[in-house]
């Protein structure tokens, strides 16, 4: 199933474990500094939760949008953007589980966990650069 995917060293599984790494670290990051929290369980519990769910979720809807529409690589506009909406509802649902946790603006504090998160990873060089495109391609049709 994953024999094809393309990542920096040809491992899904470690390449998947570091990028989590990086979305948790960013969550840890911004929700230190952001003022949004009010208990040590918050942070942690809210920076797991937040990273966790970002990953998975801008995962996910990567994976959904390049196969509902025959893409061979979703573009960097379009996989940015399902990262910060995965990051975005990770913060939604920490915020109901963790009462210590008060984000006054979801939408900003995803874009700077999802902004830490991939730019940090593209500067270690977890995120591949060259070849990918910003816009979305589609397959080419079968003859």
């Amino acid at each position: 199933m994953f024999k094809n995917l393309k990542t920096p060293h040809f491992n899904a599984g470690q390449h998947f474990f570091n990028m989590l790494i990086f979305f948790v670290g960013a969550s840890f990051l911004t929700l230190s500094f952001s003022g949004a929290i009010n208990s040590v369980l918050s942070l942690l519990g809210g920076g797991i939760l937040i990273g966790a769910v970002g990953m998975v979720l801008g995962l996910g809807l990567t994976i959904v949008f390049r196969s509902t529409f025959k893409l061979v690589q979703t573009g960097r506009f379009l996989q940015y953007a399902c990262f910060w909406a995965g990051t975005w509802a990770g913060i939604k649902l920490a915020a109901v589980l963790f009462s210590g946790l008060a984000v006054g603006s979801p939408l900003v504090i995803s874009l700077v966990i999802f902004a830490l998160a991939f730019g940090g990873a593209t500067w270690a060089g977890e995120v591949p650069t060259k070849g990918r495109t910003w816009l979305p391609k589609r397959r080419p049709a079968a003859r």
